[in-house]
């Protein structure tokens, strides 16, 4: 089974228009008044998802196409936006002078005995999903201005004491954000209400982050509901660590997350989801109409229960110290039909296919290609459109397509009678290679694999999820192709029969999380259809045991691997 990106529910905020000719647009940002340097100051084209954030000196410069006809437009908190045209920043030192707003805070009216401090929003740090802001995978431009949150109902007069929100994995050294809060219009964010720009860092690698809004005296009246969001500001990466940044997130009707690719880009809406965004504040009266207390936590159902974990690309913890996946010296290209191939090799010995789940690249067996590569020569591939792997085809994946892509890379290698690993999509790929081209197969070890895409074999709630992730990719007004494709591929295939299973020759390993997607009565009977198999059962695992428990998923495919 295949669900690595699947479930992760990634909101993919790096989409950026194909264009053939490209102009430069830069400048510095002042204070009109002061002449001083406007830090973070937002730029962005009208309707567009082009643009960027300056720096800390103002400075800023992006790309744009070069017959940009919209303006270009820069804000910030604080001050009254500007409208600029982009042939005018063509040319080095152009200055943006932005005017001070000059809105003064309002009046907080105290009425002894009637002030109640309350929760609105989600305050459980229980996840499903995780919303992410910044990933690695197929980056094609920074994440600079690009913003993400979720409308939360409030008390009709209310002083803000904080905003709070559950990191679910941080591999970044440092994030700076902006806080932005608006009054909500048809459902999507309208008119910026904060006067006073409210900046903080995100240093830990996940938890709870809270915000002190007490300083900036945040009072909110009239307003049944506010779109709180966060801007992504200024990133410092970690070395050897991916770039990834997810907020906790789960299934949940009634609630939406908000994003935009740049902050003058139409928002969009990922419906039914919620993010663990929530603020405190001081009540001066409830409302009849509008929440008065935190908002009751999503109830997973209890088939889903047990991935929790799978809020981020990998398990907390993991680290990826060794590179896997981007080590320059280890890897290699080659070319398929249609594509190109990423691979690295590690060790000596018979060779070892590693073949890694739905959306995911080599590091997923961060923690089997060192033990393995002690025994082995391993061979860990980016299945093609994902990790470091590229496609240039538009048709929907098929695991038949993935195993032809084995079989060239094997061919361009010399290799026949290796052995294989494939965890999810990729024992799916693998019992595929091994039924239509045997003599590359030696022995088979397969993890969280199935014959088909039912409720028969796989959880019918995750099922569901599925279907719907894959009707709002539809609805996007750009959807990101291979996140569509690695989507129904999930719900289409694979189509094996039992009768098929007897034609695997290869001695197969057939293994499963206790708690693993794939039902334990489906991976029992794929086991028992093949007729040279083994069955092993992880206890107290999910679809992600190989990370999960390690030492006896190691074990187990080398006790496997290793007979004559």
């Amino acid at each position: 089974m295949r669900l690595f990106t699947s479930l992760l529910c990634l909101l993919s905020l790096v989409t950026t228009p194909h264009v053939l000719a490209q102009t430069l647009l830069q400048g510095t940002v002042l204070d009109a008044q002061t002449q001083a340097r406007v830090p973070f100051a937002s730029v962005g084209v009208v309707g567009k998802p082009l643009g960027t954030v300056a720096d800390e000196q103002g400075r800023f410069q992006f790309t744009t196409p070069t017959d940009l006809a919209e303006p270009v437009v820069v804000s910030c908190v604080g001050y009254q936006s500007t409208t600029v045209a982009a042939a005018t920043l063509q040319a080095a030192g152009q200055v943006v002078r932005l005017r001070p707003s000059g809105v003064s805070l309002a009046a907080v009216t105290v009425r002894p005995g009637k002030v109640k401090t309350k929760t609105f929003g989600r305050t459980s740090s229980s996840s499903l999903m995780g919303a992410s802001l910044y990933t690695e995978a197929g980056l094609v431009s920074d994440a600079l201005a690009k913003e993400q949150g979720t409308i939360i109902g409030l008390d009709k007069d209310c002083r803000l004491r904080d905003f709070n929100m559950h990191v679910a994995f941080n591999r970044f050294k440092s994030v700076k954000f902006r806080l932005n809060l608006y009054s909500v219009k048809d459902g999507l964010p309208d008119q910026p209400l904060l006067r006073q720009d409210v900046r903080f860092d995100v240093t830990q690698p996940r938890g709870w982050v809270r915000v002190d809004l007490s300083p900036y005296q945040v009072q909110l009246q009239g307003q049944r509901e506010v779109a709180v969001t966060i801007q992504w500001l200024q990133s410092e990466a970690q070395e050897g660590s991916p770039k990834a940044f997810g907020i906790s997130a789960v299934p949940a009707p009634g609630h939406s997350i908000l994003t935009r690719n740049k902050s003058q880009a139409a928002w969009q809406q990922l419906k039914a989801s919620y993010l663990s965004f929530y603020l405190t504040a001081d009540s001066y009266g409830a409302s009849k109409t509008a929440p008065t207390s935190p908002a009751a936590d999503y109830e997973l159902p209890d088939s889903l229960r047990y991935l929790r974990y799978l809020a981020a690309p990998t398990l907390p913890g993991l680290t990826n110290p060794h590179l896997y996946g981007e080590n320059a010296q280890a890897g290699r290209y080659v070319a398929v039909k249609g594509g190109r191939l990423y691979y690295e090799r590690y060790g000596k010995g018979t060779p070892l296919l590693l073949l890694h789940g739905n959306g995911q690249s080599i590091a997923a067996f961060q923690r089997q290609i060192g033990e393995l590569a002690q025994h082995f020569e391993v061979l860990a591939v980016d299945t093609r459109a994902q990790g470091r792997s590229q496609d240039h085809t538009t048709a929907d994946f098929t695991y038949d397509l993935f195993a032809e892509d084995m079989r060239q890379l094997l061919d361009s290698l010399g290799l026949r009678q290796v052995d294989i690993l494939g965890w999810s999509d990729g024992g799916n790929t693998a019992l595929t290679l091994a039924l239509r081209h045997p003599a590359y197969v030696r022995r088979l070890a397969v993890m969280g694999a199935n014959m088909f895409p039912t409720p028969e074999a796989i959880e019918p709630d995750f099922l569901a999820l599925l279907r719907r992730q894959l009707r709002e990719e539809q609805q996007l007004p750009a959807p990101d192709l291979n996140r569509t494709r690695l989507l129904r591929i999930l719900l289409q295939e694979p189509q094996l029969t039992f009768a098929e299973l007897q034609g695997v020759a290869a001695p197969t390993l057939v293994m499963a999380g206790q708690h693993d997607v794939i039902l334990e009565a489906h991976s029992r009977a794929l086991a028992k259809a093949l007729p040279h198999s083994e069955l092993v059962i992880f206890p107290n695992t999910t679809h992600y045991a190989p990370q999960e428990a390690p030492e006896a998923f190691n074990k187990a495919v080398l006790r496997f691997l290793q007979q004559r």
